[in-house]
């Protein structure tokens, strides 16, 4: 079992190589490759002409650095409608431009060798019209070696006090996606904070349970139950045990993820490597909790 975190956040830090670095010295043992816009990772391969050499030289380097890559996340939004402009573009250009750039993610995400990438759902598409978009990824994952990771999300409408829904942002709507997927390409990403936030009807260690042996991947960080903190567990107010008892009790062969960006983020730069290394030393107290009977 990896103990890996997301890349994205330690942009302040330098190149992905230099992260990478940072994160071996820290005691991570895999990384989650975060290719999201404005990100390292799409300035420096998944923008370029020429991304599978770039991405294949990546490889390299972190295969001689001894840090393989557990899993990926591709862009997101992965697709919008008229009440959600992105980039000026038009829906039927926004949509056209995100598959392509998901597309290319999946490959690069294959040639890292990532057991899976995350591709989130459109928050409000129904079942069946995610399956549909899941669906068109399909033939690039299989060629890539690539499972794709469902995702929960949330919505929060302006002036409400709490989060809302949205696709898979509850255990029984969550299952309802997984269910139309073929169970050989399509995995459960549950985010444990997404899961805890209140107004969405349900709890990490509720999702986990009902989702079973779909669930192989994780997005683990910390919040107050009510916002998207995105902080190192323990430091706030999600009860840990709980889903780690439920990762138990469906006998969870993933990694421990974190997604702790707000987290490291929040530090002086001077203060990076304390900062990984606690956050290697956090990811790797939940992996000891898990692998104890």
């Amino acid at each position: 079992m990896h103990i890996s975190t997301e890349i994205n956040s330690f942009q302040k830090y330098g190149d992905n190589r230099a992260i990478l670095r940072l994160l071996k010295e820290a005691g991570f043992t895999a990384y989650d490759f975060s290719m999201f816009y404005g990100s390292n990772a799409e300035k420096e391969i998944l923008n370029c002409d020429d991304y599978i050499e770039r991405a294949t030289a990546f490889r390299a380097f972190a295969d001689e650095l001894g840090l393989p890559c557990n899993q990926a996340h591709a862009p997101f939004p992965t697709a919008t409608d008229d009440n959600f402009p992105r980039f000026g573009m038009t829906t039927e250009d926004y949509n056209r431009f995100a598959h392509e750039k998901i597309t290319r993610a999946i490959e690069i995400a294959g040639i890292l060798g990532a057991k899976s990438i995350v591709v989130h759902p459109w928050n409000y598409y129904t079942v069946e019209e995610n399956a549909a978009l899941y669906r068109s990824f399909e033939a690039t994952a299989r060629k890539a070696g690539v499972k794709i990771a469902v995702e929960n999300m949330w919505n929060w409408d302006v002036g409400a006090p709490t989060a809302s829904a949205a696709a898979c942002s509850h255990h029984e709507d969550f299952k309802a996606h997984l269910e139309v997927l073929p169970k050989d390409l399509y995995v459960a990403c549950v985010d444990i904070g997404h899961a805890e936030m209140a107004g969405l009807d349900t709890d990490a260690a509720t999702m986990i349970e009902t989702l079973g042996e779909r669930v192989q991947a994780l997005h683990i960080h910390d919040n107050d139950r009510v916002h998207d903190d995105h902080k190192l567990p323990y430091t706030m107010k999600i009860d840990f045990s709980r889903m780690i008892e439920s990762l138990k009790k469906i006998d969870y062969q993933g990694d421990v993820t974190l997604e702790a960006d707000a987290y490291i983020k929040s530090f002086p730069l001077e203060l990076y490597p304390q900062g990984a290394k606690f956050m290697a030393a956090t990811a790797d107290y939940i992996r000891k909790k898990l692998e104890k009977n």
